[in-house]
């Protein structure tokens, strides 16, 4: 009868392959066996170093500077900076070329008038019709000089965006992924139920404005109940007045925002007015920019009448909306025993 063959070692191929590891399935003989799980130790060191770099990587601040995605949000803004002081420099030369012009030809013209004026006072030859003449031409001059009518400086609208705008976007994870939801995570704790016939009470926000919101106003929505923002910056987030209406709502009761910066979007007065009467309760804003929106005098009327009662507002920015000199001015004495600043053009 045949002897039966052993299966050799897969690591030395000298001896039997008496043991089979369960993570490679190979046969290995005790002396590659033993070796084997030292290897295993040493990766698993590797592991753990790697675990630890992580755990202090995930526990340092995001508003260091460290990060690859804040450098280039600070490449962009020194960039953009750079295009602005390139061509303001520029402008400046040109501008300067065409005062001094400017001032030389005034000069030339000044000078004519001087000389009429001195001749006339030297023969005595001049009445009223000369000093009438002589003062409007001196006026007409002056004005020039302030204001030249034939040069000025003027934004290129028609032109593309010349620098381009940068946003945060957020791409959601997949929400079977590692078992996680979409911005949803079970608690630590279960909740405690509520007694028996408790009737649960919604949502202030949804209940006073229930329009379907888009997906950024919600985002924005949930940073503000949260109580843990400081800053909120939504400029260019195409924010509606159902948007700005929630907002206002969640003002009421949000204790811990101090910057508000809602620019470049959709509000209209009826955001503006809901904006106005969370600014009769919020105790903790301090700057609130509402610049390139489609508010008008009755916006900024109740605007002003908010600001009447709100002890907190120290920066207001509303400049570049549809609101008349008249508007601006109430807004102006409605602030003028306070420290606010006003923007308007």
């Amino acid at each position: 009868m045949a002897a039966t063959s052993k299966a050799q070692c897969a690591k030395c191929e000298k001896n039997s392959g008496i043991l089979t590891c369960d993570g490679c399935l190979e046969k290995l003989c005790r002396r590659c066996f033993n070796g084997h799980r030292q290897d295993l130790s040493k990766e698993l060191d590797n592991v753990v170093y790697e675990h630890d770099m992580l755990k202090q990587q995930l526990e340092m601040p995001n508003e260091n500077d460290s990060h690859r995605l804040l450098k280039q949000v600070d490449k962009w803004k020194n960039d953009s900076i750079d295009k602005i002081n390139h061509l303001a420099g520029q402008c400046r030369t040109d501008l300067v070329k065409l005062l001094d012009k400017n001032k030389d030809w005034l000069t030339d013209r000044f000078l004519k008038i001087t000389n009429r004026a001195r001749k006339g006072r030297d023969d005595d030859d001049y009445d009223e019709r000369d000093l009438s003449k002589w003062m409007n031409e001196l006026k007409e001059l002056k004005d020039e000089l302030i204001e030249p009518s034939n040069f000025r400086v003027e934004e290129n609208k028609q032109q593309s965006s010349w620098i381009q705008k940068i946003r945060v976007h957020e791409d959601l994870r997949d929400q079977a992924k590692d078992g996680y939801s979409k911005l949803q995570f079970s608690s630590l704790s279960p909740a405690k139920p509520p007694p028996a016939g408790t009737q649960l009470k919604t949502s202030s926000v949804s209940e006073a404005y229930p329009t379907k919101l888009s997906n950024e106003e919600n985002k924005v929505l949930e940073k503000l109940r949260s109580n843990d923002t400081t800053i909120l910056d939504v400029a260019s987030n195409n924010i509606s007045d159902a948007g700005a209406k929630a907002i206002a709502e969640a003002l009421k009761t949000n204790q811990t925002l101090t910057e508000l910066n809602i620019e470049n979007n959709n509000i209209s007065d009826a955001g503006a007015k809901a904006i106005a009467e969370a600014l009769k309760t919020n105790q903790t804003l301090t700057h609130l920019g509402i610049v390139n929106n489609n508010i008008s005098d009755a916006g900024a009327k109740v605007i002003a009448e908010a600001l009447k009662t709100n002890q907190t507002l120290i920066v207001l920015g509303i400049q570049n909306n549809n609101i008349s000199d008249a508007e601006a001015k109430a807004i102006a004495e409605a602030v003028k025993k306070r420290k606010v600043c006003m923007v308007y053009y």
